[in-house]
């Protein structure tokens, strides 16, 4: 116990024994006092001279388990001190006082009657990530109900494959339950959650009773910047083109998944399913059994529970929405989790992996188990945020009345001004400026950047942009854009830069324009745009 415990302390605060990032109290330890030889306990002044050696002193004794409470003088150091004690001979452990954190609990009311979600360890692994608004998962299906009210702020367009109307509105209900099952929007005060806490919903629809576009669906997903695919259908019958369709997906790092099917049959594959490069997913029920129903054997990888699942239903509503085209996009939305916490660069092989090892082992009916998004959360290599400083600043048009490149490096407390200048090209009010960041120290393990605006205005109806100069093409090209607030307590606004690379300069820079504006007539013939925090940052694996 104490050389594991030393060991364990040599990483401690990156991670405990189990992998999950942890703290501890700063000033006090747990100490267990062995007893003397002839079995009397120790002394009062015995403990009380081990623990001199460490500047410190009992503050509580527990005699149902024997163990004190030690506060550490202040220059104690609990990893000191626990190594020490532990080399005693009258201590038989020693170990700090690990701080525990409450479970993130969302505000859905139904969420306590969804049963399905704890055998998949998600409240947990929400402590860890709840998941990125940058990961899209497309529900390849019959639709999705686009106003209901546990969706619509989840959706990013999609397609109707059928028609091409550009409406993938649900026609029977299949793809609203498939699509809540994902990442229905989580504690938003209505209705239900999902893995998917933060995850987006790309609704593409294929079919309606009969699924006859999934070749379609699938390019069409892989084309329009999905991360993760879910295929709730299937048929007895391979198709190539299906297969190519499949390996293209996956040749821009796109995870497929779909469902095994519900026929109750052992080695008999379904597709899409059974395709090389998808991650078929067989149904479990609230207690980590088979589901009755779903198809099985050593071609289905994972499982995920699919037995009266209770999401989001056609109607606005909700109800219960079962078979493994429930399994399916439940371990999407557990994906969804694992690709949003892998840092830049990560493949989907990579992420397909770490949901498979994080699975428990629930019987020999599949290959791996049923997911687990905590443990597969905790697969992934940690990595930390580095941020980058401003180098200069420079006002591309508007009036530059107050801030510099220096006062923008101590980010939290000063402010730059602009006082925007009528733009005749633009022809409204506008400012734009250009921020400089050097990132030469680690230009080349930078793949995703993000950047952080916190702004606000005096006027109203007031747009701001984020670019980014591509030295390749000598142009701006856009990023995002964001309303500005009106109140000097705004908010931090982020968007991410990926393929970070072709931005930066020989030097190691990179250039980010921050650009704001009134529509053409707005009453303003100038105002204030106040930048309060600019800042870049990227995420690196940790060595």
């Amino acid at each position: 116990m104490k050389k594991l415990l030393i060991s364990a302390l040599a990483t401690l605060g990156v991670a405990s024994a189990f992998g999950v990032q942890g703290s501890y109290v700063a000033d006090e330890i747990y100490v267990k006092f062995a007893n003397y030889a002839n079995g009397r306990p120790l002394s009062a002044t015995m403990k009380k001279f081990i623990l001199s050696k460490v500047g410190a002193e009992e503050k509580a004794f527990y005699p149902q388990i024997g163990w004190s409470r030690v506060k550490l003088n202040a220059r104690g150091n609990v990893e000191a001190a626990v190594a020490t004690l532990n080399k005693e001979r009258y201590v038989r452990d020693a170990e700090p006082i690990f701080i525990r954190q409450f479970n993130a609990t969302p505000n859905d009311p139904l969420y306590v009657n969804q049963k399905w979600l704890k055998p998949i360890n998600v409240a947990p692994a929400w402590d860890l990530f709840k998941g990125s608004d940058q990961v899209i998962v497309g529900i390849l299906d019959s639709g999705t109900e686009l106003d209901h009210p546990d969706l619509e702020n989840k959706i990013v367009p999609g397609e109707d494959m059928v028609d091409l109307d550009g409406d993938p509105s649900d026609t029977n209900g299949h793809g609203t339950g498939s699509a809540g099952m994902a990442a229905a929007d989580t504690d938003n005060g209505i209705g239900v959650a999902a893995p998917g806490w933060n995850t987006l919903i790309m609704p593409i629809r294929v079919g309606d009773f009969g699924i006859t576009h999934s070749i379609e669906g699938i390019l069409y997903a892989a084309d329009a910047g999905c991360d993760i695919i879910n295929m709730s259908y299937g048929g007895g019958f391979r198709q190539q083109a299906e297969q190519d369709a499949i390996n293209y997906a996956y040749s821009r790092n796109v995870i497929p998944i779909a469902s095994a099917g519900n026929s109750n049959l052992e080695d008999v594959q379904f597709y899409p399913a059974g395709l090389d490069n998808v991650v078929s997913v067989g149904a479990s029920d609230d207690n980590d059994n088979r589901a009755s129903f779903s198809n099985y054997g050593d071609w289905v990888d994972i499982a995920a529970p699919g037995v009266n699942t209770l999401t989001t239903e056609l109607g606005k509503t909700y109800g219960g929405f079962g078979g493994t085209s429930a399994a399916g996009p439940a371990a999407a939305g557990v994906t969804s989790l694992v690709r949003g916490y892998a840092p830049a660069g990560t493949t989907n092989t990579q992420v397909i992996d770490w949901v498979k090892q994080g699975c428990d082992d629930i019987g020999d009916w599949i290959t791996h188990g049923r997911v687990n998004a905590l443990r597969s959360l905790q697969l992934v290599p940690k990595f930390e945020d580095r941020n980058y400083a401003i180098i200069g600043m420079e006002m591309l048009f508007g009036t530059n009345t107050a801030g510099t490149s220096s006062d923008l490096a101590n980010l939290d407390s000063s402010v730059a001004m602009f006082a925007a200048a009528k733009q005749q090209t633009m022809r409204s009010p506008a400012t734009f400026t250009a921020l400089d960041f050097d990132l030469s120290a680690d230009a080349s393990q930078i793949d995703e950047l993000k950047v952080t605006l916190n702004a606000f205005v005096n006027a109203n109806k007031v747009t701001q942009m984020i670019y980014v100069w591509d030295p390749s093409l000598n142009r701006w090209r856009f990023v995002r854009a964001f309303p500005v607030s009106t109140l000097s307590a705004s908010v931090d606004n982020e968007a991410k830069i990926s393929n970070a690379q072709r931005y930066i300069d020989g030097n190691g820079h990179i250039r980010i324009g921050v650009r704001a504006f009134q529509p053409f007539g707005s009453v303003n013939e100038s105002f204030n745009f106040v930048i309060d925090r600019a800042m870049i940052s990227a995420k690196l694996l940790i060595n």
